[in-house]
C-alpha cells in the first residue's frame, strides 16, 4: 500500500467526526431523559402550557440519528472510501447551510438581547445574566462565522481532482 501525502482535510474531517459523536452522546442522553418526562407530564399539563416532552425526544432522537450517519460517512472518508467522499461532499455542504442559517438567528438573538439590555431600571443580577447569555451567543456566533468557509473549503477540495485521485487507488 502506497502511503499518501500529508491531507489537511482528513483533520477537518476528524472534528466535524468528534462534534457529531459530542452531539450524539448529548442527544441520546437527552432521548432517555425525555422519554421518562412522558410519562412524567400528563395532558392535562401540557393542554395548561406545559411543553411536551414527546416533542423534544423526537428532535433528540432525529438529532442522535443524524449525528450517527455524519459519524458513518466520516469513518468511510477517512478510510479512503470513495462512497465517503461523495458523501461528505454533501454532509458539508448541508453542515456549512445550517450553520450559515443558525449563525443568522443567534445574530438576531444578540442583537435583540442587546436592546433588551440596554433599558434603564433592570436590575443588576438580570444584566448580568442577560450579559453572560449575550457572550455565549456570541462565542457561538464565532464559531459558526469560522466554520461555514472551512466547511465550504471540505467541499470543494473534496471534489478537486488530487483528492478523487486518491480515493481512486485505493482497491476495495
Amino acid at each position: 500500500m502506497r502511503s499518501r501525502p500529508f491531507a489537511s482535510w482528513r483533520i477537518v474531517v476528524w472534528l466535524v467526526m468528534l462534534l457529531a459523536a459530542v452531539g450524539f452522546v448529548i442527544n441520546t442522553y437527552a432521548s432517555v431523559v425525555l422519554a421518562n418526562a412522558v410519562g412524567a407530564v400528563s395532558a392535562e399539563a401540557i393542554a395548561a402550557g406545559a411543553g411536551d416532552p414527546r416533542i423534544g425526544m423526537i428532535w433528540s432522537l432525529a438529532y442522535a440519528l443524524a449525528a450517527f450517519a455524519v459519524i458513518v460517512v466520516s469513518l468511510g472518508t477517512l478510510r479512503w472510501r470513495d462512497w465517503g467522499r461523495r458523501a461528505m461532499r454533501v454532509v458539508a455542504l448541508l453542515l456549512l447551510v445550517w450553520s450559515a442559517y443558525t449563525a443568522l438567528v443567534a445574530f438576531d438573538q444578540w442583537r435583540q438581547l442587546g436592546e433588551v439590555l440596554g433599558q434603564a431600571g433592570l436590575p443588576a443580577q438580570l444584566l448580568a445574566v442577560g450579559q453572560k447569555h449575550r457572550t455565549i451567543l456570541l462565542v457561538g456566533l464565532a464559531l459558526k462565522a469560522v466554520s461555514v468557509p472551512v466547511l465550504g473549503w471540505l467541499a470543494w477540495v473534496l471534489g478537486s481532482l488530487g483528492v478523487r485521485q486518491q480515493f481512486a487507488r485505493l482497491p476495495l
